[in-house]
């Protein structure tokens, strides 16, 4: 037989053996392949299938004999096959396979016999196989790992040195206006009471801004333009002396 095989053998569902081997089929083989979940027998040995390994062969629950040698297949062994625990046999000697063969699930069993003669296989030794150089990928989730741990370590070890630096700073930042407030004062200019007067236009009324039982207060302007405010105390009453 020869020609493509139609997608159509995806609708045979009670099928449980197939065996098209030694004719001349070609073109990639149909993802709808992978629908025949009762399948237990799979023969398409010796044709001249191309394209790569469909990946929707996993599906296959019921998959026990696999035999794809003698073809052109190319591209990769799809790792999800390594979920058909009840595979016994699996044959993809004689194609133009490359990449790693998949380790896991029934690959643990196979013999390196059904791998041979490929374009680039790589992975265990025990499938008489190249091992598979790291990738690209690998290198670099393997930096940014390294990456991730480096920056670990240097928060470990800065983080609380920073964290007491700004919890200082923030202390004699608050601080600062307090200090600066009783330095003011300390070093607040004394002034004499010829200038309050001379300020207030000797305590005239019209600088009065205000008075009760303990004295009054005057507004003023110094010489150096600076606003003032004057409490006069009366010390006819007893409290003038605590009060002030």
């Amino acid at each position: 037989m020869v020609g493509t095989l139609p997608p159509e053998i995806g609708n045979l569902k009670a099928a449980t053996l197939i065996d098209l081997s030694m004719n001349r089929f070609s073109d990639g083989i149909p993802r709808e392949i992978g629908g025949l979940q009762t399948l237990v027998h799979l023969s398409l040995r010796h044709n001249k299938f191309q394209g790569s390994t469909p990946d929707s062969m996993s599906n296959m629950v019921g998959l026990e004999f696999l035999d794809l040698s003698d073809n052109y297949i190319s591209g990769t062994i799809p790792m999800s096959l390594g979920k058909l625990q009840k595979l016994k046999y699996f044959n993809v000697s004689v194609n133009k396979l490359y990449g790693e063969i998949p380790s896991g699930g029934p690959f643990k069993k196979l013999s390196s016999e059904f791998f041979i003669d490929n374009e680039a296989l790589c992975g265990s030794s025990r499938f008489n196989v190249p091992p598979c150089p790291t990738s690209s990928k690998h290198r670099s989730n393997r930096k940014k790992l390294l990456l991730s741990f480096l920056l670990l370590g240097i928060t470990l070890l800065f983080g609380p040195a920073t964290v007491v630096f700004v919890w200082i700073r923030y202390r004699r930042g608050n601080r600062a206006p307090e200090q600066e407030d009783s330095f003011s004062a300390i070093t607040r200019e004394r002034i004499s009471y010829y200038e309050l007067l001379q300020a207030t236009d000797a305590l005239s009324e019209t600088n009065l801004i205000g008075s009760g039982s303990f004295g009054s207060i005057y507004k003023g302007i110094l010489r150096s333009g600076t606003a003032i405010g004057v409490k006069v105390f009366n010390f006819a009453t007893g409290y003038s002396i605590q009060e002030f």
